[in-house]
């Protein structure tokens, strides 16, 4: 299927990627509203890409522009449903990745992907297993954070078990081949996840305690067994 990109920037553009590509792929617990992802894109906080055949939408890479530490996180990289293994998701994420790096300079790009062992297939959203695959084929590698998703709007439980997966990482944020400065990462994620928690909430301060020391590990997927996960007792 022949395909070309755009930033996607208008009311009509967005609230179509949502509706028609965003919902059917994603648990609502896991998706921002739709006026507040709208609002977030048109105020510069989101960034998204979409992927585009014979003028309709059928997949996006919705971004957030970097914190002041350089940090992007890749929100969602959502098809159409029907469309996975025809290659427009491992197109979109590579034009993507090379867009935000040369808009943004960014000094690390990274995803949340569900931990395959603690969350499910489903026909609807897809396999965690064939997710982190895929993000593997495309040089991704775990941080070694014990992450889970805050959140997302007041009322919802915490996601747990998500893992961290990055797509670039900057040549100078490298502190050995497995090893990445740990100060880009604490900085942003004590805003966005440490400190929109209770201050007692167990897994948050182990996210911060992995962040407490100069250099955070980058597993292998292969590796999977050796990530810390962020579970909920």
């Amino acid at each position: 299927m022949p395909f070309t990109f755009r930033v996607l920037e208008s009311q009509q553009d967005l609230n179509e990627f949502y509706e028609q590509v965003l919902i059917p792929s994603f648990p609502l617990s896991e998706l921002v509203d739709k006026d507040e992802f709208i609002e977030s894109c048109e105020n510069g906080y989101l960034h998204v890409i979409g992927a585009l055949a014979d003028d309709e939408i059928i997949a996006g890479a919705v971004g957030t522009t970097p914190t002041q530490e350089g940090v992007m996180m890749l929100l969602y990289l959502a098809l159409k449903p029907g469309l996975r293994g025809g290659g427009v998701g491992g197109g979109l994420l590579d034009h993507a990745v090379a867009a935000w790096r040369e808009l943004f300079n960014p000094t690390i790009i990274m995803a949340e992907v569900e931990h395959p062992t603690y969350h499910k297939a489903s026909e609807d959203h897809g396999d965690p297993a064939a997710r982190l695959r895929f993000y593997a084929r495309h040089g991704g590698k775990i941080l070694d954070i014990p992450y889970f998703q805050p959140a997302i709007r007041e009322g919802d439980p915490p996601v747990p078990a998500l893992m961290l997966v990055t797509l670039w990482v900057a040549p100078q944020a490298f502190v050995d081949d497995d090893l990445v400065a740990a100060w880009p990462l604490r900085g942003a994620l004590r805003r966005e996840v440490v400190d929109t928690c209770p201050d007692d909430f167990g897994p948050a301060l182990r996210v911060e305690e992995s962040l407490a020391s100069d250099s955070v590990k980058l597993w292998e997927p292969s590796e999977l067994d050796s990530v810390p996960v962020g579970l909920f007792e």
